[in-house]
């Protein structure tokens, strides 16, 4: 037993000496890992504590020695790229375990002296940008008018880390006189402003130095009037992430629609808006009104015109519908209808999917009747309202509930919650339809939401889209490429319009290379030749099976199968037929 103790004892104590220094390897280790900077495995361990800041001294000595910049210039961009030393120290030569740490600096500049830099990884990663950003430059001098606009726009106090915010319209592109003269017209146009604020303005809106301030008027008596209306104390501070804050919101506002101009008298009743919100939340909102039908204008105007709206938290917040359409006050007959035109949109949903329900059910129109008059009309959107009242269909959610476990058990449980919220998002409620429509989606949710959103992009209505999910949800199965290409089948080759889905969204689950294709040429084919001329609609042509189609093709001429069968039944035989025919036939084409 003592021997037993005193091994163990002994093995304690090695451990207990050894796991400080597993400890800071690994620390070492995870810090390179996450840094993300090459590793510098030619170096001698012992060498790479040092080996940064003498590539930093030995970089800026060369770009001050060889390049000629400005010291200024040299010592910021070395500063501001540690991603670009570590590369640098990465491509020299392994260095010889014996090498004297004080003879590194000098091996250093000699390198340099056989090999010239890439300046610009080390230039672009100092002013934020990413070090392989392309570009055909190599050397800083290589465009004459990069390193004037730089030192024009660092004189008059821009962030040297921030400049990457203006390449390169502004440093490649406006002569730096230009520059310049422009920075002093700001100067004049927004005092008694500090400095602070004309760099933020231009750092958030690059066209106040690429174009002249006459073209940049309405810009400029915004942002007067944002900065006056937050009050003097914004006007007295000089920190520049201050006024970066203010003009990004408004830049959220313009990206949505809002007219340049415009908003700038609204900034000082809203100085929360600017000052202290997110821009998260001012994002989501703007998006909110925008999915519920208001233009991007109206949607910005409306919001700073309600900030209530966005103090709101829709987190979490359940509505059920039709109950909670009811109780905003849409009309029972209206809601009825709708209903039972778009029954998957019933049963449980959280109310900042409220947009996609409306959408879906053809009611946004008339729910923004409703909050358009703001003030009291907030209630409808906030959780107090909604929770006032929560009552459920207890026979739906029973329904959705039991089919749901069925569900969970056939397929992984987190593939299915991703499905089921990417359903509700465009307006899909918890019932039994939605969930005997997960089974058969078959992709992730951002991908379901790519193709759905590229569907609205191609003009499928909303309120269509959310049918033909109802009942062929298979069609959201397929890459945007083969939507593309069926929907340019469509309409370019068979000349039907979109709405014609409405009648047939089969049309867009056949296959379109071995059946949809090979049909139509088919039926070109005897068209061409007079054996049929009235036209078969798409569900006769595709929709029947492969015998009930050649009946009808017997029908026409009963010869007609044979060449079916021979030549148009598959992808293959239809380009090696239309090849033959072509080559006996050069004189048509």
């Amino acid at each position: 037993g003592s021997r037993r103790a005193m091994a163990w004892s002994r093995t304690a104590h090695r451990r207990s000496a050894v796991m400080p220094l597993i400890r800071a390897a690994l620390r070492r280790f995870l810090s390179t890992e996450s840094s993300g900077f090459p590793k510098l495995r030619n170096l001698p361990y012992r060498l790479r504590r040092a080996a940064v800041p003498a590539a930093r001294t030995a970089v800026s000595d060369y770009l001050i020695s060889t390049r000629c910049l400005p010291s200024s210039h040299a010592d910021s961009i070395t500063a501001l790229a540690p991603c670009s030393l570590h590369t640098f120290l990465a491509g020299i030569p392994a260095v010889p375990s014996t090498l004297p740490s004080s003879d590194l600096p000098s091996l250093l500049r000699r390198h340099l002296s056989y090999h010239p830099l890439n300046e610009l990884p080390f230039f672009l990663e100092s002013i934020g940008l990413p070090p392989s950003t392309d570009s055909d430059l190599m050397f800083l001098t290589d465009h004459p008018s990069l390193l004037p606009a730089v030192a024009a726009l660092a004189h008059f106090g821009f962030p040297w880390s921030r400049l990457g915010l203006l390449f390169p319209n502004v440093l490649l592109q406006v002569p730096p006189d230009h520059i310049s003269a422009r920075l002093v017209a700001l100067e004049e146009s927004l005092r008694p402003l500090p400095r602070a604020a004309i760099i933020a303005a231009c750092l958030s809106f690059p066209s106040l130095i690429e174009n002249d301030l006459c073209s940049s008027a309405p810009l400029v008596d915004d942002l007067m009037r944002a900065y006056g209306g937050l009050g003097p104390d914004l006007g007295a501070t000089n920190d520049i992430d201050v006024f970066l804050r203010v003009c990004g919101r408004m830049q959220m506002f313009y990206n949505a629609g809002v007219k340049i101009g415009s908003i700038g008298g609204l900034v000082g009743c809203n100085q929360r808006v600017f000052l202290e919100l997110k821009e998260e939340r001012i994002g989501e909102r703007l998006k909110f009104f925008k999915r519920l039908g208001l233009a991007g204008e109206e949607a910005g105007s409306f919001l700073l015109s309600n900030p209530g709206f966005l103090d709101l938290d829709f987190d979490d917040v359940v509505i059920s519908v039709p109950e909670y359409l009811r109780r905003v006050g849409l009309a029972d007959d209206e809601v009825d209808v709708a209903v039972k035109k778009h029954p998957y949109v019933v049963g449980r949903n959280r109310l900042e999917n409220l947009p996609g329900v409306l959408r879906a059910m053809g009611l946004s129109h008339r729910f923004l009747e409703k909050i358009s008059g703001g003030g009291e009309s907030l209630r409808y959107l906030s959780p107090d309202f909604v929770l006032e009242d929560a009552s459920y269909d207890m026979e739906v959610e029973r329904a959705f509930s039991d089919r749901m476990v069925k569900v969970k058990v056939e397929m992984n449980a987190q593939h299915v919650d991703t499905k089921l919220e990417f359903l509700k998002s465009i307006g899909y409620g918890e019932n039994k339809k939605t969930a005997h429509i997960l089974p058969v989606l078959h992709s992730t949710r951002e991908m379901l939401n790519e193709r759905f959103d590229y569907l609205l992009e191609r003009g499928v209505e909303y309120k269509m889209l959310c049918r033909i999910v109802s009942v062929f949800p298979k069609v959201l199965n397929q890459g945007k490429e083969m939507l593309n290409e069926k929907l340019n089948y469509m309409t370019l080759d068979l000349g039907y319009s979109l709405e014609y889905l409405d009648c047939f969204p089969a049309l867009l689950c056949f296959d379109l290379e071995n059946r949809v294709k090979p049909r139509y040429a088919m039926l070109r084919w005897l068209q061409s030749y007079g054996l049929f001329k009235r036209p078969l609609a798409p569900a006769t042509v595709l929709a029947n099976s492969e015998k009930r189609f050649i009946s009808n093709l017997y029908n026409m001429h009963p010869a007609a199968p044979k060449l079916w069968l021979e030549c148009f039944s598959s992808r293959i035989h239809m380009e090696y037929y239309l090849k033959n025919i072509q080559s006996q036939h050069p004189d048509n084409e």
